[in-house]
């Protein structure tokens, strides 16, 4: 989806081969270009190769600035494009048949922001509601609730309606390792906390962010965070290639109080609703492209997470806290983690990611840990607004 950006759809009607319309509603892949229903070897066929070209080794980066970089954003952006199509068509033909307003959309495929944008604006339902875990990882909670409302004709019940349902972390935990590892330990107020961090984030300091349960899902939401200020485009790239370790194109999101979010994003009806859980992709308002240069990506649009305060009371002070400083109260938030870890989970996995890259400060709960030797930190230069 972020490669896709930088490509062009060229090779439409080569994916159209790959993937079909059924009357019933679904679809049906050509499966002689493909060998994953035949051995455990490779997804592929020949066939597949002859008509995209040959692939290119999963552990070489992506250089856009060559031919090959090149034919795979097409590839990228032709892919997304027929995807994007097929997921618009059938949820339109599920509108006419049903009438209903509201869709629920789940599987891998609806972590594509871009499409989730589409589906919203193209196929009649009023809203869109993905979960914070639409994958696999929701199979069980899927069929724990079936059997619930089904087998054992229980009542709907209220939910609390966010994603933090994993452990808690444990600060004490992090104070206790940090001081074994000759690190200089800080215990914060609340109140201090926010302002202390608002400061260093206004200074060009990358934060790690703990804070409560973890996140269920592959989306860091503010409890499992890396935040940066979103200025500037260096930002971005000291994100990508000191800190996450992978390819200077990857994008990062912004998050920005409810209340905030049209004022810098253009976020049709029923757009909050996705972008609670950072599932939709929507437009940066062209006059706060220049100030948000870290969190918008090529094609101006950005993965945004629109942030209630009762969801995140903590991370939602900080915003206030940044916009006062910024006039900007919007925050890169990307998933606390480097390329091919999970998400931390424990303060021990927090603090081990935080030495092995160049996050600059972490915090847990009170707890703050400022790096010895902090790398260098551009100042804040976003114009108040």
């Amino acid at each position: 989806m972020g490669l896709a950006a930088y490509g062009r759809p060229t090779m439409i009607d080569k994916v159209r081969r790959l993937i079909r319309r059924t009357p019933d509603g679904g679809f049906a892949l050509a499966l002689e270009y493909f060998e994953y229903q035949t051995t455990a070897a490779r997804s592929y066929s020949p066939a597949f190769v002859d008509l995209f070209g040959p692939p290119r080794n999963a552990y070489e980066p992506i250089d856009l600035g060559t031919a090959e970089g090149q034919r795979l954003a097409d590839c990228a952006a032709s892919v997304q494009r027929v995807l994007e199509d097929v997921l618009v068509d059938i949820a339109h033909a599920l509108h006419r048949e049903t009438g209903l307003p509201d869709l629920c959309f789940g599987g891998g495929v609806a972590l594509n922001g871009v499409a989730n944008a589409r589906i919203l604006a193209e196929s009649g339902f009023e809203r869109v509601f993905v979960p914070s875990a639409p994958g696999d990882a929701g199979c069980a909670l899927g069929a724990a609730l079936y059997a619930d409302r089904i087998y054992l004709a229980n009542p709907d019940r209220d939910v609390p309606d966010h994603p933090f349902w994993g452990p808690a972390v444990d600060a004490a935990e992090l104070a206790r390792v940090a001081r074994e590892d000759g690190q200089s330990v800080e215990e914060l107020n609340e109140a201090a906390l926010v302002e202390r961090i608002a400061d260093e984030l206004a200074a060009g300091r990358i934060v790690g962010w703990m804070e409560g349960a973890s996140e269920f899902g592959p989306r860091a939401l503010g409890h499992r965070s890396i935040l940066a200020a979103p200025h500037s485009r260096e930002t971005r790239d000291r994100l990508n290639r000191d800190i996450k370790y992978r390819e200077d194109f990857r994008p990062f999101a912004p998050v920005v109080p409810l209340e905030a979010a049209n004022r810098y994003f253009e976020l049709p009806p029923g757009g909050i609703r996705l972008a609670r859980f950072m599932s939709g992709v929507f437009p940066v308002r062209p006059e706060w492209r220049s100030q948000l240069a870290a969190v918008t990506h090529v094609d101006g649009s950005a993965r945004l997470q629109a942030l209630e305060r009762d969801m995140a009371p903590r991370l939602y002070a900080l915003l206030e806290a940044y916009g006062r400083r910024s006039g900007i109260p919007v925050l890169l938030n990307t998933s606390f983690n480097v390329a091919g870890e999970p998400i931390v989970n424990r303060a021990l996995e927090g603090y081990s990611t935080f030495r092995r890259c160049g996050i600059d400060l972490l915090v847990a709960g009170p707890t703050l840990i400022v790096k010895r030797a902090a790398l260098p930190a551009a100042p804040l230069t976003a114009e108040v607004a």
